[in-house]
């Protein structure tokens, strides 16, 4: 049996300002001591965002009622501050100060060190941990999502808006995010060696702070044992979380057991990535297997038939089908914001992410 973790970050909005919020310092330990869902609370970079690691899952069922009694407390809770908490992937208006940093020797050390990032770092992700039986299967597994990773960033994509308007693309903090010194698709790696040179020798450089400033798209977690795929939002729903989760679980099992043969050039990979923050699910995809654009559509379908047999059993591999039809019929949760902003407004797309926070997908 393959695990898998999730993190999600949240954002915190203020409900009279409809501006991400900053709590005061008793608040803000109020928010650290949610332990529902059996994970653990902690601060991100900025006080207006809460992140949540969730505990070690093993199947669909566990991982959603995990995510969701989490986002009930934390709902709960910030309500009761006169806050809400949003699942988007960045915030959808902000104020014209700088953000504020949450206190703590390390972000100011890289607020300091970036200062114009760190004024508008409103990004929010979703990053999923797949468990490993040793670091030399990690570095496979690395090898083995690079040409999938556009396609994730696609399923994952849920951040349209910036600064009140849309951005015009469907992942705006795919793009914003390019900004770090290290970010996109890996390298290829010969061997866990190789991974480990390549890191040593960006480590000496002055703009890497730790081994965690480089914000790859994939990467070891040595601290958890796990490989680290970062391509996604946070997503509305807990639902499409664990739905992504379990779609790049079964995508890790079929590095392991198919190796890297045939190589896409870096530039044709990266290129792929922008292209899915653009349009998401919405526009074409580079199809790994043939180097060939198509609908994204077809190649969910034509992968899902690929991953079948590397599915946790038939309760995995239906959740998953159901939750990928979902989402190529309702969109994505870009789509699903952008027709609540048409719709109502800025506080009609805040109202509809309120309400997602919490959504049961048999509700």
């Amino acid at each position: 049996m393959t695990t898998f973790g999730i993190e999600e970050e949240f954002l915190l909005i203020d409900r009279e300002t409809q501006l991400p919020a900053t709590p005061a310092p008793q608040q803000a330990e109020a928010l650290l001591e949610i332990t529902a869902g059996g994970g653990k609370a902690t601060p991100e970079w900025l006080t207006c965002q809460l992140e949540h690691t969730s505990p070690i899952y093993s199947d669909a069922a566990m991982a959603l009622d995990s995510l969701l009694s989490f986002r009930r407390e934390l709902a709960s809770v910030t309500g009761s501050m006169g806050f809400d908490a949003a699942a988007v992937g960045t915030a959808p208006d902000i104020a014209l100060a700088a953000a504020q940093i949450t206190p703590g020797e390390r972000y100011h050390q890289l607020a300091g060190m970036t200062p114009a990032i760190a004024a508008d770092q409103y990004l929010n992700g979703m990053h999923v941990h797949i468990g490993l039986d040793s670091l030399e299967d990690g570095v496979r597994v690395l090898n083995g999502l690079r040409p999938w990773l556009p396609l994730v960033v696609a399923l994952g994509a849920n951040s349209p808006m910036w600064r009140g308007a849309d951005s015009g693309f469907a992942s705006w903090r795919s793009i914003h995010y390019r900004r770090w010194m290290a970010n996109g698709i890996p390298p290829q790696y010969e061997n866990l060696a190789d991974y480990q040179a390549r890191l040593d020798a960006l480590l000496h450089f002055d703009v890497v702070e730790s081994p965690s400033t480089l914000a790859w798209l994939t990467r070891i977690s040595f601290a958890h044992g796990t490989i680290e795929i970062r391509a996604c939002d946070v997503q509305l729903e807990a639902s499409d979380a664990v739905v992504i989760a379990l779609f790049i679980r079964a995508l890790s099992r079929m590095a392991l057991d198919t190796p890297v043969v045939t190589q896409i050039q870096p530039e044709v990979l990266e290129i792929s990535v922008w292209q899915s923050a653009k349009f998401g699910l919405s526009g074409s995809q580079l199809d790994p297997t043939t180097s060939t654009q198509k609908p994204a559509a077809d190649l969910i379908h034509e992968t899902l038939e690929r991953l079948q047999p590397y599915f946790e059993g038939p309760e995995d591999e239906a959740v998953v089908r159901r939750g990928l039809d979902r989402m190529l019929s309702h969109g994505t949760g870009a789509e699903r914001q952008r027709r609540a902003m048409q719709d109502g407004g800025l506080k009609g797309l805040l109202t509809h992410a309120y309400s997602s926070l919490t959504a049961h997908p048999d509700h």
